[in-house]
Parts: C-alpha cells; sequence; structure tokens
C-alpha cells in the first residue's frame, strides 16, 4: 500500500492545527449572509445557483487572505471536481460549448436531501471521474475563473503553502481544506431537480482532428 513521503506524513498534523487556528480568528462575512438570503428567494434554479456562488466567493474571500493558495497552484485542477448540470449550462454560455449529457450522473431527486446520501453519491462520481485535467485548465491558470462552479470556489488549503495539495499516486494525501458544508448542504437543497456530475462529464476533452 502507497503510503504518504516523511515530508508530507510530517507535516499533516501541523498543518490541522493551523487550520483549526486559523478559522478561530476568521468569523461568518455578514456578506455572505446577505447573498445567501438573496439564494434562498431568487426564483429560478439557475439565479439560485448564481447566487449561491457569489455567497461562495463571500465566504471564501478572509480565508484566502490565510490561505496557501495561490495563483498557479493547480492541483485542485488535476482531482475529481462534482458540478450540477446549472452550472456545467452557466458555463457552456461563458465558452460557447455546449455541455454533454453526461455518461455517469446522479439525480438530486434521488437523494432526498439526505446529507449522508449526497457524501456517498459525491464519492461514486469522483470514483468514476477521469484522471485528466479539469478541460478548462490553461497554462496552469482556470480559464473560466469568473464562471467556476461552487465547488472550486470553496477548496480552500488552510496549511502555510501547498505542500500537501501536491499529488501523491495512490494515496488520498489529507489536505486541511477550509470546512464548506453548510455552503453544500444549499448547494443541494436549491436546486431540488439538478443533476450532478464531473466536469470532465459534461465536457470531455475535445479530440484533435
Amino acid at each position: 500500500m502507497a503510503q504518504l513521503p516523511p515530508q508530507q506524513s510530517e507535516r499533516v498534523p501541523l498543518a490541522m492545527r493551523r487550520a483549526e487556528e486559523k478559522l478561530a480568528k476568521l468569523p461568518w462575512d455578514p456578506a455572505a449572509s446577505r447573498l445567501l438570503n438573496t439564494a434562498r428567494k431568487a426564483g429560478s434554479a439557475t439565479q439560485r445557483v448564481m447566487w449561491l456562488q457569489r455567497t461562495a466567493s463571500a465566504w471564501a474571500k478572509p480565508l484566502q487572505e490565510v490561505a496557501a493558495c495561490r495563483k498557479g497552484c493547480d492541483h485542485c485542477c488535476h482531482i475529481p471536481l462534482t458540478i450540477s448540470k446549472v452550472e456545467a449550462e452557466v458555463i457552456g454560455k461563458a465558452t460557447g460549448r455546449s455541455p454533454q449529457t453526461p455518461t455517469t450522473a446522479v439525480r438530486l431527486a434521488d437523494l432526498d436531501h439526505d446529507t449522508a446520501a449526497w457524501q456517498k453519491a459525491e464519492a461514486e462520481l469522483q470514483a468514476a471521474a477521469p484522471d485528466t485535467p479539469c478541460p478548462f485548465l490553461v497554462n496552469h491558470a482556470c480559464s473560466i475563473y469568473e464562471s467556476r462552479p461552487l465547488a472550486c470556489r470553496v477548496l480552500i488549503n488552510l496549511d502555510d503553502d501547498e505542500l500537501l495539495c501536491r499529488k501523491v499516486d495512490g494515496v488520498d494525501v489529507p489536505v486541511p481544506y477550509a470546512d464548506a458544508m453548510v455552503l453544500k448542504a444549499h448547494y443541494v437543497a436549491l436546486q431540488p431537480a439538478g443533476v450532478l456530475a464531473d466536469i470532465r462529464h459534461f465536457f470531455p476533452a475535445e479530440v484533435a482532428p
């Protein structure tokens, strides 16, 4: 069984303590609360999701100031990424690239708003995700940054550097990500008829002619 390299293994407990200390000093942003209320009241699933994305960005702003995440660090663009059909359609409008019908997907209506069921479904989608970079990763940067999905906006490494972000084949490296479960719960509740799949299934890699 593969193991973490010594440097990463030694870092894990320290990184977790750092994350706890940083979170203890950062209260919930009032702007995020206002945006969340707007998301709840929006009339369509697309509007609710787009307002929720803005909520996520407001929630993440103070965290980014103490995070390891930096421009050019693209580890999170090489791991599974679950998005909804609504988000795929938003990306499609921004890029002019129509999302495809995913071959592996989960209907939120089938999960009955159960958190455990949602987590299990997400794990299944992640296991089925192609082992390729995000199709919108260009020169180590996100080419759809303004339209990026909620999952990208909340994936924040609260360590001091990107050591634990470095991929190790065969090992699920324990990165001290910020806890975004509240936002993820709203993500499920505000698009009850949503369909989830990995971004690579909505936007398969384009084959050169």
